[in-house]
């Protein structure tokens, strides 16, 4: 069987976190979407994006290939968050769809039809697909809860519970901690530990509200990790205070104080300062001492303003800031809740950051587009500290990124 995952027409609501890479590469949870298909059904997926984007994250030797078997074709809605459905979905007869509601979610189809609904899902276009399969297929109405990400604060909001559904995947490889280390300190017994991870004492690992999970990273001493977690392998926490329904990708610098927040991998967060309910890209750097509010004075909802979409009451109390890849922000800034940073942008020299910056800016006081073989010269000496190469795709993909939002720096010196 054969593993697709697909953008629908919802993907601008994450418009301003998905210019360099797809939807189904964010992080919930322990896991990507992608990811999370993988470790459950145990066989590659593969992404179907759009155009800009699958040569970096497509398969490496195009659709063609993939569609040029007799093997069934699973495809898969790449907002899809709790993949229950997923296990059921591989075991029905071929030419089965699960619609949610008018949302198509996944589907076991023939090679022959997934030609068919590739056409259309290859744009974005997954009703129209839908209504192939209405025509061509059986039509299954799954009962799950959190099955799609509607907007970008779902990650955040729903990333406690995705924790908790990660667990029984987790736990297969991950053993429980019961190593006699008088410096770690463990309450409750769901502390999950790779046997590579450095644990240098005096630390604290708390589980009784949800469980730990550290893989193969280095915790410093004065650290303090309070579950639901996850620290993912080759990141390292600087005796900092990981709160609750936080999630760390693979390689970051986290120290200081994070609360119910995701960091997709590779990012930097090393010095003081707060992170709460917030969802930092790949290639992040955060200056000493800047901070994030999460909670109004007033105590109200927090607006975000979604690029091409519009300000959106979330209806949320606490709700941080949104930096997409590449964002660098310098020392001592304060950003309000709701802030979304744009790919690629950099900010600095200034107290309050602007609640909105576009895609490959830079500046304080005034904003200028930031030229993109500076930024891709800035890029590659980053990615090579972490031992990562910028490949060519990747570089096709920044620029196209580029391109694509020039109209959001109209204006701009």
């Amino acid at each position: 069987m054969t593993i697709i995952l697909f953008e629908d027409e919802r993907w601008p609501y994450f418009a301003t976190l998905v210019q360099a890479r797809p939807i189904f590469e964010l992080r919930c949870g322990a896991f990507t979407t992608r990811e999370r298909v993988i470790a459950l059904l145990g066989r590659p997926a593969y992404g179907l994006a759009r155009s800009h984007l699958m040569p970096h994250f497509g398969p490496a030797g195009g659709l063609a290939e993939l569609l040029a078997t007799s093997d069934p074709i699973l495809v898969v809605n790449g907002r899809s968050l709790n993949l229950e459905w997923i296990t059921a979905l591989a075991c029905e007869p071929i030419n089965t769809a699960y619609i949610l509601g008018e949302t198509l979610l996944g589907a076991k189809v023939s090679p022959a039809l997934a030609s068919a609904i590739i056409y259309y899902l290859r744009k974005q276009q997954a009703a129209a697909a839908r209504d192939e399969l209405f025509r061509f297929a059986r039509i299954v109405e799954p009962q799950v809860t959190d099955a799609l990400l509607e907007y970008p604060w779902d990650l955040i909001t729903k990333a406690g519970e995705q924790l908790l559904r990660d667990e029984p995947i987790l736990a297969r490889r991950l053993p429980l901690f019961t190593a006699d280390q008088p410096h770690v300190i463990t309450h409750g017994r769901r502390v999950y530990v790779d046997p590579a991870a450095q644990l240098i004492g005096p630390v604290v690992l708390d589980s009784r509200d949800g469980p730990v999970f550290i893989e193969a990273a280095q915790i410093e001493p004065f650290s303090y990790i309070q579950g639901p977690a996850y620290i993912g392998s080759g990141t390292l926490i600087a005796s900092a205070r990981i709160r609750a329904e936080t999630c760390l990708g693979p390689v970051c610098r986290v120290g200081g104080e994070v609360e119910a927040s995701i960091i997709q991998g590779y990012s930097n967060k090393h010095h003081d300062g707060f992170l709460g309910h917030s969802w930092l890209g790949e290639w992040v750097n955060i200056g000493a001492m800047t901070t994030n509010s999460d909670l109004k004075n007033n105590y109200g909802s927090v607006r975000v303003f979604l690029e091409g979409i519009g300000q959106i009451d979330t209806g949320i109390l606490k709700l941080g800031c949104f930096l997409a890849d590449h964002v660098k922000l310098g020392i001592g800034l304060h950003l309000t809740g709701g802030t979304m940073i744009g790919t690629g942008s950099n900010v600095f020299g200034m107290h309050s950051a602007p609640k909105n910056v576009p895609h490959f800016t830079w500046g304080g006081e005034v904003f200028r587009e930031y030229r993109i073989d500076t930024m891709i010269s800035v890029a590659r000496i980053v990615m090579a500290r972490r031992k990562r190469e910028l490949t060519p795709s990747y570089e096709h993909v920044l620029r196209k990124a580029f391109e694509l939002t020039q109209s959001s720096r109209d204006g701009l010196g």
